[in-house]
């Protein structure tokens, strides 16, 4: 053993070290290792000489340790323990864990999943705190890596490439109109349409334009958008002081109380599709994997 080499070790035999100290026995140690006798006969003899020592003696009764295998088996069986749980998947349990879960979305996500994800996960997870953050316009796909952000949540077609995914849920768009004269019911012409002023929601700012606008170009025509603004909840507001259509997502439809009109256009309206995307370091551990089925089970409600 003084020239005892780490890298020509065969820790299968400790294993069947054990299970011979256990058994007392060469035929019941290999129908516990559901090996052969012949091989588990094989690997004592290379256990011997490995330890130099014969470590157990045939008698009419079985196998007798000797000494020295007296000796080292308590310290092999809290061995193989520890390697058990170094080699068993991690345990998480949310309730009794502290952790702090970063997750970017954009103002229509924060109203149609991630209030109720936050309040679900600290409901959940007592010691848990949880930061919603805005997508940054750059430097996503490096913060996942770094571990500055646990999740990114957005529609599919703005979703970082090559990232592990998963759906959760797709929104259909709604024109809304605070224009008086303009109630539920039959499609509203093109021409007027195009004529109204209308609000735009882009979270990243600066944008007046979007999905309805390509829509609208490939039929050579034009809105006239007047207003953009960061977040669905301040355009739905200013638009109760100011006469305006707007596209929204039927879940934001759906989560205000608005009271504006419902109008159908002429147009074929794009849809969202939404997924939460992550690095792929995270997709085995256990916490992760919880924050993410959390997330399709409210995506599922």
């Amino acid at each position: 053993m003084q020239n005892f080499n780490i890298r020509h070790a065969d820790l299968n035999l400790l294993v069947a070290f054990d299970a011979l100290y256990k058994e007392r026995s060469v035929t019941r140690a290999a129908s516990r290792l559901s090996l052969t006798q012949p091989t588990v006969s094989g690997m004592l003899r290379r256990l011997r000489d490995t330890f130099d020592d014969d470590l157990f003696v045939r008698t009419s009764h079985g196998i007798v340790p000797t000494p020295r295998a007296d000796g080292i088996a308590p310290r092999v069986a809290e061995l193989l323990d520890d390697i058990g749980l170094l080699l068993a998947p991690d345990a998480f349990d949310p309730t009794s864990s502290a952790f702090t879960v970063r997750v970017c979305g954009s103002d229509y996500l924060l109203h149609t999943i991630l209030d109720t994800f936050a309040e679900r996960v600290l409901r959940t997870a007592p010691g848990a705190r949880v930061s919603i953050l805005p997508r940054p316009a750059e430097g996503v796909a490096r913060q996942l890596e770094n571990g500055e952000i646990d999740l990114v949540l957005s529609d599919r077609e703005l979703a970082v490439p090559d990232l592990p995914s998963r759906f959760l849920y797709r929104d259909d768009f709604v024109c809304l109109s605070s224009y008086g004269d303009l109630a539920d019911g039959p499609d509203i012409t093109l021409d007027r349409f195009c004529e109204l002023e209308h609000g735009f929601v882009d979270p990243t700012g600066g944008s007046f334009r979007g999905p309805i606008d390509d829509a609208l170009e490939a039929v050579g025509r034009k809105r006239n958008v007047v207003l953009a603004v960061p977040g669905f909840a301040m355009l739905l507001e200013l638009m109760k002081s100011r006469p305006l259509l707007a596209f929204v997502p039927v879940r934001i439809a759906a989560a205000f109380d608005h009271g504006f009109s419902r109008v159908r256009t002429p147009l074929e309206l794009p849809h969202l599709e939404i997924v939460a995307s992550w690095h792929p370091r995270m997709t085995r551990d256990p916490k992760h994997k919880w924050l993410r089925e959390t997330l399709v089970s409210i995506a599922n409600t």
